[in-house]
């Protein structure tokens, strides 16, 4: 059996997107394009670790993440936040590539099992076809 997993994205860096009235906005880039999963995995965890912020502005933009830190002291927080979020979301991810693994490992157990029964089965036809007469 092929197993295929998919690469669990990582922050390769952070760069300055432009500073405005409301707060600077940084973006975190990512070495791979993420999976629609991974992202709702991300944004749940960001929901997570932000939680004693007010609203945070994050956003998925262009391929990489868009966040809006309120004043510059926030900065490295801010960024450590998203760093352990998408950690956070490649381990939710990496145990859900596992479960499917291991389904797929019992599918094809149980249609490994259900071949060997058949086989058995087919082996004993022509024993009880023998007894059968035909009109």
């Amino acid at each position: 059996m092929t197993t295929i997993t998919r690469h669990i994205p990582r922050v390769s860096g952070f760069s300055a997107a432009h500073q405005d009235d409301i707060g600077l906005c940084v973006l975190a880039e990512l070495d791979t394009a993420p999976g629609e999963r991974w992202l709702s995995l991300f944004a749940t965890r960001c929901e997570e670790a932000f939680s004693r912020h007010t609203s945070p502005d994050i956003r998925w933009v262009e391929g990489r993440i868009w966040f809006r830190v309120p004043s510059e002291e926030l900065v490295p927080e801010f960024a450590r936040l998203i760093v352990d979020a998408v950690n956070t979301a490649g381990r939710d991810e990496a145990d859900e590539q596992a479960r499917e693994v291991e389904r797929a490992r019992l599918l094809a157990q149980k249609a490994h099992d259900l071949d060997a029964l058949l086989n058995g089965v087919n082996a004993a036809l022509p024993e009880w076809m023998a007894g059968q007469h035909t009109a």
